[in-house]
């Protein structure tokens, strides 16, 4: 469900008509820009967003602002933008109205299931934001509002890495939890505060004589300034209060004015509420329910509640309301949407509750309606929730998520929520909510609490067979328990829900006809079946195609390369993936789920042991995966980035992408998952010698029970340990337990895994014919396809078996080849000998140059290279300043005349 977003939030606010000059404050701002935060925190009425309108808006015009006119984004926020998604949503909005290209390629990550990681997001921002020559002022408006944690920790990322060119200006009525104080030791921060926005006595007279239109003598504004201590709204609020009193009158008024704050408040809300006609303060009071004020909203609202004379006069009365200066501020230039200032708004609200509180769930109920009526789903829940009739919220939220064609990330916070606000009894009977209820539990990372919402539902549904589509609810709860099923392990119950949904699964719905074999598929996978799971997803990748879903087939190519790997065939997967990369953009702009594209290359060609290339693939498909909002541990693509770095005797790396991979995992509540990470965690200590921590592994392990899913990699991790704790029995009876699953089944992969462990094992135990007889049997499997790292990650041990083997004539060409990559001997001459420059190409950079030589274009190079067109660039970029050229002809020709490239 896509919420569309408030424009009126992203105006500048226009300059008050009775704004008072402050060149004292507007220098001191001037004086801060090369600063990087500016900082306007005081309370509620100060003067606060009017300052900063005032001067942001005297930027933006090249005579007033100097030499340098600065682009300006404003945010206005407020209680609902307390969620990292919708925040973001509205800051990439903003930004937008200075660019509309920046951020573009952030906001499909918003839209996903799962934000993808904050820091990833803010990175991302600043690097577009740093290649802005123009300033550009970001101002956040009421920041106040928010106390996501998240949100606050993305701002602090922001200011402690923003580039030069972007100034953050932030107003706000309390210090957000920032790193102030080092930016303030540092000099990088500019302060406005409570007492620099009091007005003096001049200020005040010129306030009071001038803009309010009074005729006070000096020591009468003295006075008042005196009382309110400079407080703006105060002195508004008195002004207003004194217009039209006679001179002794006014003279009373100055002489008993209070300067206690609350009791200023109470006593000139009255004073200003007594002074208006009737039917004004009925406006007011009635319409105080509304975040924002439009005509015709203000006319539904009042609908019988004053007189005739005066239906659909709402435009009327803004208009007079704003020239009255009465706290009322237009959001658009247009002025059609106007707010209430948030003190007034408030003081109107207790006003309207203490005299008339029965009047207040109806004034909800009128607007939820209109909100309705205007297709906006968000705005009217919020106000069937606050009318405090819960079958009204229910029907709202029912009506608003059943419309809804698309699903976010931050659209489901909102509506569970929404669903949190409802009791029980208000979704009893409505069973479309206790199917959303399910699957926002499901996002939030509890599965098994979805689970049971989605079994009640389903006898629920049994039980209420009259409902209204309750064949299509029972086919979605259906679907919806298999794929949890799935997800959690449990292969059984969701092979039989899956194949009971496909019976009824409608011929015309290609999405629900795909998703059930998909299910299937993965339901076999976890099964060990992976001839079935090739056939299932082959199956779903026909329809997908057929019905020209090409996003919805990426995922299915990517899930037949698993199945290929499994059954160890490494050159028809990387075949496939090239299959695949023809799908992978649409429009020139990656599929964010072609993330898990990357994460197949990448194990293809760690086991080809070309490193560098997996490690890069690996980021580019994280990436992608965050920017989607796309969990990475269902590829657990930390856990490969850590058997890479280990390889590339990265041991802090690698120990870090294992950590993390454990964390992710964790975090997404999927034991499964978890346990699948801690393996992968395993041996990564076991490839750094730390036996102590593996073997505390191998006992927890040990622990578990038997699962309906195979653990076929969690098992052989249990052999490592064993065979590292010198129990090469006790692994040899593992080994011999699993070998035949494994080749029945087509798992050569594994199998061949379990070989090369199998010749290990006997090795240890004093028994060469049937270790070398394993290792031949595994040799003669991986060959063809190019097994390499398989062999390496076993170390040492290993050495002495392989040139056994070769002296016997086993596979000696593929021997040799492991033994040298084994023992790699020393080059005749380093990299920076044979690249004559000061800064030598790397490999990838050299790989981009090859084939700028055989004229392939940027996007052609990067199907072949599988990675962005970005990335292409930036390649290409690195590569022509190493070698101080600006075409790449002039980089061929450089390249050749330098010998590293040979001639044409």
């Amino acid at each position: 469900m896509a919420t569309p977003l408030l424009t009126t939030k992203l105006f500048v606010p226009p300059i008050r008509p009775d704004w008072v000059p402050r060149p004292h404050l507007m220098a001191r701002l001037d004086a801060g820009l090369h600063h990087k935060l500016t900082l306007i925190s005081a309370p509620a009425g100060s003067g606060k967003t009017a300052l900063a309108s005032a001067w942001l808006s005297r930027l933006r015009v090249p005579e007033q602002a100097g030499s340098t006119p600065r682009d300006v984004a404003w945010l206005s926020l407020d209680e609902g933008d307390d969620d990292p998604a919708r925040f973001f949503a509205y800051l990439l909005a903003a930004l937008a109205t200075v660019e509309p290209s920046l951020g573009q390629d952030l906001r499909p990550g918003l839209q996903a299931p799962q934000l993808p990681p904050i820091d990833s997001l803010v990175t991302a921002l600043i690097n577009e934001l740093a290649a802005r020559p123009r300033p550009l002022m970001l101002a956040l408006d009421d920041y106040h509002t928010l106390d996501d944690l998240a949100i606050h920790e993305a701002l602090g990322l922001l200011v402690e890495r923003q580039p030069a060119s972007l100034h953050l200006v932030i107003v706000t009525r309390h210090d957000p939890p920032l790193p102030l104080s080092r930016l303030r030791a540092r000099g990088q921060l500019t302060e406005i505060r409570q007492d620099d926005l009091r007005f003096s006595p001049e200020e005040a007279a010129q306030f009071l004589n001038e803009s309010m239109g009074l005729e006070l003598a000096p020591s009468q504004v003295g006075l008042l300034a005196a009382r309110t201590e400079g407080w703006i709204t105060g002195l508004q609020l008195a002004g207003l209060s004194m217009q039209g009193r006679d001179p002794d009158d006014l003279a009373r008024f100055i002489g008993g004015f209070s300067g206690r704050y609350h009791f200023l408040l109470d006593y000139l809300t009255d004073e200003v509420l007594s002074r208006q006609p009737e039917p004004i303060q009925a406006f007011l009071l009635h319409t105080s329910i509304l975040d924002r004020l439009c005509a015709p909203l203000c006319d539904d609202l009042l609908a019988d509640w004053w007189p005739r004379s005066l239906d659909h006069q709402s435009a009327d009365i803004l208009d007079r309301l704003q020239r009255a200066n009465l706290f009322l501020s237009p959001l658009d230039d247009e002025h059609r949407w106007y707010r209430y200032h948030a003190l007034f708004g408030e003081l109107l609200r207790a006003r309207l509750q203490e005299t008339q509180p029965e009047r207040v769930p109806e004034l909800h109920r009128r607007a939820a309606a209109w909100y309705e009526k205007q297709g906006q789903g968000a705005e009217a829940v919020q106000h069937a929730l606050a009318s405090q009739d819960h079958e009204l919220a229910a029907a709202v939220i029912e009506r608003t998520i059943t419309r809804s064609s698309t699903w976010s990330r931050a659209d489901t916070a909102l509506v569970h929520r929404w669903l949190e606000a409802l009791p029980g009894e208000a979704m009893r009977d409505r069973p479309w909510l206790r199917l959303f209820a399910s699957r926002t539990l499901y996002i939030a990372g509890r599965p098994e609490l979805a689970v049971r919402k989605l079994e009640a539902l389903e006898t629920w549904l049994h039980r209420h067979p009259e409902v209204p589509e309750a064949d299509r609810l029972a086919a979605l709860v259906t679907v919806d328990r298999a794929s949890y099923a799935v997800v959690l392990g449990e292969v059984q119950q969701a092979r039989t829900l899956a194949r009971q949904a496909l019976d009824g699964a409608p011929e015309d719905d290609p999405i629900a006809r795909f998703r059930l074999p998909a299910i299937l598929g993965m339901a076999a996978l976890r099964a060990g079946d992976v001839v079935e799971a090739q056939e299932a997803f082959s199956s779903a990748l026909d329809i997908a195609l057929e019905a020209g879903l090409g996003f919805a087939a990426l995922p299915f190519y990517c899930n037949l390369v698993e199945t290929l790997i499994m059954q160890g065939q490494l050159r028809q997967a990387m075949r496939t993936c090239r299959e695949a990369a023809r799908l992978s953009t649409v429009g020139g702009e990656p599929i964010l789920s072609g993330g898990f594209l990357g994460l197949e290359l990448a194990k293809i060609l760690y086991e080809w042991n070309d490193l560098d290339a997996a490690e890069q693939h690996l980021r580019e498909g994280l990436d992608l995966l965050a920017r989607g909002g796309i969990s990475e541990s269902f590829g657990n693509m930390h856990a490969i980035l850590a058997q890479v770095k280990q390889a590339q005797d990265d041991e802090a790396a690698a120990l870090d992408a294992a950590r993390r991979a454990v964390e992710s995992a964790q975090r997404d509540g999927i034991p499964r998952l978890h346990i699948l990470a801690l393996a992968y965690q395993a041996r990564i200590w076991l490839a750094q010698g730390r036996h102590d921590l593996a073997a505390d592994w191998a006992r927890d392990y040990g622990r578990l029970g038997d699962t309906e899913y195979v653990r076929e990699f969690e098992d052989l991790t249990l052999v490592r340990v064993l065979l590292a704790q010198n129990e090469p029995a006790q692994a040899l009876a593992w080994l011999d337990r699993m070998l035949a699953p494994a080749l029945d089944a087509g798992r050569r992969g594994a199998a061949i895994e379990i070989q090369a462990l199998q010749a290990m094992a006997n090795y240890a135990l004093d028994r060469p014919d049937p270790a070398l007889a394993a290792l031949e049997q595994g040799l003669t499997l991986a060959e063809p396809e190019g097994y390499v790292r398989l062999f390496l990650d076993l170390g040492p041990p290993l050495v002495a078996l392989l040139k056994a083997a070769g002296s016997r004539g086993i596979a000696p060409r593929y021997v040799g080849q492991l033994l040298a990559a084994l023992e790699p001997a020393t080059p005749s001459r380093p990299v920076e000998e044979r690249q004559p420059l000061v800064e030598p190409l790397t490999d990838r950079e050299l790989e981009v140059l090859q084939l700028l030589a055989e004229g392939l274009s940027n996007r052609e190079i990067g199907r072949h290279l599988f990675v962005s067109l970005p990335t292409v660039k930036s390649h290409t970029r690195n590569l022509y300043g190493k070698l101080d050229v600006h075409s790449r002809a002039q980089a061929v020709a450089r390249a050749r005349a330098l010998g590293i490239l040979p001639p044409p």
